[in-house]
């Protein structure tokens, strides 16, 4: 998205630490007003009127992992999220549906840079060279695309519910070579019919648009707070990276919705009396479903040890990272050899 400085004529971009646009090179800055208009749910069946980026941008797609981006002025030469250079460039999409609200970036390049360094000397079992050797090799700001779905529930549930109870029972054993008779206690359960229903909100069941991002990584970045979220403007965009949405908003609800029932299973299994239960069947309806299309900061990155490539993300709004590192097997070993002479040790101590 590109925007130019009325100083120098070069282009502007979103700076992070300033929360506003700024130019590189002569300092210029250019306030973006920050819009906080209703937030807008729409429909499952309902296609927003306003399409496109808004804004003359580059659209590239890896062949590779299949995700979209969308530049400013610069055509990039590898994919920012699998590092193919397998990319073509796209005709600019004007019937994806416009993201109406984003939370901006928070973290900029430099404090994601520390945020990096005081990662990677982390952690016991990493190499002992690792913080020294590894060179950090990606660090992009990704403005990522999620939908976000609200709905109501209404489940229905029966199962086979159980009530402990304890029993005497006689039994016969050696002891000291002779047969002698005891008893014990002995627990069991009292089985039974039950159901039930319930009804349940849902708001904004956050689900990834995403084709290039690494699932697990960003699952532990979580959360986003998305009380932060502000009307859509092109400005925010500029000098960064966005994603076009690769999953549809019905293939993200049906991954939503199996994310609701499974939450329903786990709560209406909360539901049952008893001790415990078994056979449990839940029948969940929804209505009212609802959804709308956000943007989230994610800075993808990656850094590379002994010619391999490792890669870690940054959540762009609270800072919270996780990534991949290489393991020490020697520590490994040396930890387990050690548990196994303690464990040695304390049968030695009780048997001998």
């Amino acid at each position: 998205m590109q925007f130019d400085c009325d100083g120098c004529g070069a282009h502007l971009e979103f700076d992070a630490d300033e929360q506003a646009m700024k130019c590189p090179y002569c300092g210029t800055m250019v306030r973006v007003e920050r819009v906080k208009d209703p937030i807008v749910e729409h429909r499952l069946d309902e296609v927003p009127s306003r399409t496109g980026w808004e804004r003359k941008a580059t659209t590239i797609k890896c062949e590779s992992c299949g995700a979209t981006t969308v530049l400013g002025v610069e055509l990039a030469d590898e994919c920012a999220f699998c590092d193919s250079p397998m990319i073509k460039r796209l005709p600019q999409h004007e019937d994806i549906i416009t993201p109406e609200n984003l939370v901006p970036f928070r973290i900029d390049h430099d404090e994601a840079r520390t945020l990096y360094f005081h990662w990677i000397g982390r952690g016991f079992f990493r190499p002992g060279n690792l913080k020294k050797v590894a060179r950090l090799d990606k660090l992009k700001g990704i403005y990522t695309p999620f939908w976000t779905y609200d709905c109501h529930t209404y489940s229905e549930w029966t199962a086979t519910s159980g009530d402990y109870y304890y029993e005497t029972e006689s039994y016969t054993t050696w002891e000291n070579g002779e047969r002698v008779s005891k008893t014990r206690r002995v627990r069991k359960v009292r089985w039974y019919p039950s159901s039930g229903s319930r009804k349940g909100f849902y708001d904004d069941q956050l689900i990834v648009a995403s084709k290039g991002i690494d699932y697990h990584l960003m699952f532990e970045i979580y959360p986003f707070h998305l009380d932060g979220l502000v009307t859509y403007k092109p400005e925010y965009l500029s000098g960064w990276l966005a994603e076009e949405y690769s999953i549809g908003v019905r293939q993200g609800w049906y991954i939503a919705k199996d994310n609701v029932k499974k939450d329903e299973y786990k709560r209406c299994g909360n539901d049952v009396p008893g001790d415990t239960y078994r056979n449990l069947n839940v029948n969940t309806k929804f209505s009212d479903i609802t959804y709308k299309h956000i943007l989230l900061p994610i800075w993808t990155a990656s850094y590379i040890y002994k010619g391999k490539l490792y890669h870690f993300l940054i959540n762009g709004q609270t800072g919270e990272l996780h990534g991949y590192k290489p393991i020490s097997w020697a520590k490994v070993a040396a930890v387990a050899i050690t548990a196994a002479v303690s464990v040695i040790g304390i049968i030695k101590h009780f048997w001998l």
